[in-house]
């Protein structure tokens, strides 16, 4: 019962602090003064695939939130706050209005289907695993730079050295979480 309140808790964490970093890129590059001309079908795609990833591992926390409550609620709260945050967030960017539309819907639907259809249950799992290893690569990448780099001692902000330790921190966590998860179930049966 814990382990599934400390990973629906690490898988959301993770999933939050992920779309803020990817968000934080997407306005950095909003200065740019040269854009790639995309339809905006393309555009749409493209986004609605890079947001697939973060709404699956957040959908999957709250699932795990509850499942463990037995409150059915919290997963459409949850879900619905979600989509809230990802209307928000898109609509400070320069995409196409079809892509501030039907992004944040399309991603968070994608995000909501191991939830639905339960045969494919095991995309929650799958990408918790990805989100250990890119909490790894993260890690390795900060210590090297931290240790060998030019200047060991700063992040941009506070706040983003924050964001992205709390990231690493809760996505190796959702790893581990789903392995000890794995290893028990295999364990059991």
């Amino acid at each position: 019962m814990a382990l599934w309140i400390f990973r629906g808790i690490s898988r959301v964490t993770a999933a939050l602090t992920g779309l803020l970093l990817v968000y934080g890129m997407i306005f950095a590059m909003e200065g740019m003064t040269t854009r790639i001309p995309v339809s905006p079908v393309h555009e749409l795609g493209i986004t609605a695939l890079a947001m697939l990833p973060w709404m699956l591992l957040f959908s999957s926390g709250v699932e795990d939130l509850g499942t463990v409550t037995r409150k059915a609620w919290i997963f459409w709260v949850g879900t619905t706050l979600a989509l809230a945050l990802l209307y928000y967030l898109e609509r400070h960017t320069s995409s196409s209005v079809l892509t501030k539309a039907a992004m944040p819907l399309l991603a968070t639907a994608g995000g909501l289907m191991p939830h639905i259809v339960r045969r494919i249950n095991f995309v929650f799992t799958l990408f918790s695993f990805a989100a250990g290893i890119g909490g790894l690569v993260l890690f390795y990448f900060l210590v090297s730079d931290r240790v060998y780099g030019s200047n060991p001692h700063s992040f941009a902000t506070r706040g983003i050295g924050i964001t992205i330790v709390t990231f690493g921190v809760a996505s190796v966590a959702t790893g581990v979480l789903s392995v000890a998860t794995l290893r028990r179930r295999a364990t059991s049966s």
